[in-house]
Formats: C-alpha cells, sequence, structure tokens
C-alpha cells in the first residue's frame, strides 16, 4: 500500500480509505487500510473538515458542452517553483476531466498562451469562471471569440463549484505530496497529479475522466442527474411580504469571522 499511496503517478495516490479499498477490490479489509492510513503522516495531517454546503446543480448534455475554469494563486511557494505563481485548471462539467496549466503571471496573454495549450486537445462551447477580472480583460474575450466560446460568469456566493472542488482535491494532494517528499515543490509532480486525477474513479460519474466519452456520455448523463425526475422538493421558507436578508454561504473557515448576512434587507414579492 505504501507505494500505491505515494507514488503521485499513480491513481490510488494521496486518496482516502475509499479509493485504496477500491483499488485492492476488495482483497484488503477497510479497517486494514483505516488503520495503516492513521499511521501516515501525509494522510493524518492533511486530512479535510467535510463541511456540506448546498450549492445549486450544474446541468449540462454532452462532454465539451461548458467547462469552468479558475486560477489557484501558489506565489508563497514560487520561489521552490521556478518563479511560477499560479495554476490556471479547467473542468469539463459533464465528464469531470480537468487540464492545468502554470502560469508566472495572471496578464490577458499568460492566460491566453495556457487556453492555447489546453485547445490543443478540446475545447468548449461555454467557459464558465468567476466574477474575478483574470478572465475579463480585452485580450482574452476577444481570443474566446475568435475561437467561438461563449463566456458568462456567475453571480452566487458558490461561483465555479465544480472547478473549485477540483482545485481543492488538486491542493489537496499537492500538500500530502509536499508532507511526504518534505517540499513545496510542485512543478515537478504536477504533470503526475494530473494524470493521477484523471484516471482516479469519480463517485458522481462512476468511472474515471478519461472513461468518459461521446459513446457513453449519455449514461454519465443519466449517472449524474438521472435522479431528478425523483427529487422532492422542499417547500419554500418563506411568503409574501416576509423580511429577510441574503445570505452569505459560509464556504470556506477563512469566513468564519465575517457577518453571515448582507447589511441590506428585502422583502419577499412572490
Amino acid at each position: 500500500m505504501n507505494e500505491a499511496y505515494q507514488d503521485p503517478s499513480r491513481v490510488t495516490s494521496f486518496v482516502g480509505v475509499d479509493g485504496l479499498y477500491r483499488a485492492a477490490q476488495g482483497q484488503v479489509p477497510k479497517k486494514v487500510i483505516q488503520k495503516w492510513l492513521q499511521g501516515v503522516n501525509s494522510y493524518t495531517l492533511h486530512k479535510p473538515v467535510r463541511k456540506k454546503v448546498p450549492t445549486n446543480r450544474v446541468i449540462v448534455y454532452a462532454i465539451d458542452q461548458q467547462w469552468q475554469a479558475d486560477i489557484v494563486g501558489l506565489i508563497s511557494i514560487k520561489k521552490y517553483n521556478k518563479g511560477y505563481r499560479y495554476i490556471l485548471t479547467c473542468i469539463d462539467i459533464l465528464s469531470k476531466f480537468a487540464w492545468v496549466v502554470l502560469i508566472k503571471r495572471k496578464r490577458g496573454m499568460d492566460i491566453i498562451n495556457a487556453f492555447k495549450v489546453i485547445f490543443k486537445e478540446r475545447r468548449p462551447q461555454y467557459l464558465q469562471t468567476d466574477q474575478g477580472t483574470d478572465f475579463r480583460n480585452e485580450k482574452f474575450q476577444h481570443f474566446l471569440k475568435v475561437n467561438k466560446i461563449e463566456f458568462f460568469t456567475t453571480f452566487n456566493a458558490t461561483k465555479a463549484s465544480v472547478v473549485e472542488r477540483f482545485n481543492r482535491t488538486l491542493k489537496t494532494k499537492m500538500f500530502k505530496y509536499f508532507t511526504f517528499k518534505n517540499t513545496h515543490n510542485y512543478i515537478d509532480a504536477l504533470d503526475l497529479l494530473f494524470y493521477s486525477y484523471n484516471n482516479t474513479y469519480h463517485s458522481s460519474i462512476k468511472r474515471a475522466a478519461v472513461e468518459v466519452n461521446s459513446e457513453n456520455e449519455q449514461d454519465v448523463w443519466f449517472t449524474l442527474y438521472g435522479n431528478m425526475e425523483n427529487a422532492k422538493t422542499k417547500p419554500c421558507a418563506f411568503k409574501k411580504g416576509d423580511t429577510v436578508r441574503i445570505s452569505k454561504a459560509n464556504l470556506d473557515s477563512n469566513f468564519s469571522l465575517q457577518q453571515s448576512c448582507s447589511n441590506l434587507a428585502a422583502r419577499v414579492q412572490a
């Protein structure tokens, strides 16, 4: 298990109990795996605190119909990584296939050059990001128009939730790798971690991202969204005339000391 867990090129690298159990095909009991992981610092020191926050589902109907993109900042450890400050991340909503590209700056041409690398493989019909200015500069917007890609941003507090989930997964793997290797250098392992992610079983689509293609995308769609017709809807907690405040989604422990609602009070109209 030691090699399977700590080799960044393996699909089992720095995963949890379920990932190792699945890879072992049931030959190793979960209790044995759990006990073994308790003795691994890169697991115990970086075990995430689970906090489920309800978010709206992003519904698509085909591979590469819609991507989400973001920029992960790692400025504090740039000196260990040849001056690279950021990682541009992209993910296809349906297949969960992701891309990562190192960039040193967030200027328009830096982002364009990163997307040119990605577009050599595939490209989306729609690209979604949060409301940050990084992707809204004139040069990048022109680049998208030339490539006939529709761009839009989100206006809710949960932002581009799918790519942000990928960012958390990637950073968790990276920091586990840092602890294991006693290093802050990620550029030497990023391609391996990226490969591991795309070849690892995803619980939401019941397969690895690399296994999703045009022949099985309909099956993947039903795996992701097929239960929507049977979903139970909760009655609205408010009625017309109620005075309410807009909640600020507490998605991050960094927000724990901030106010949880807006100063503005609104009245429900319908």
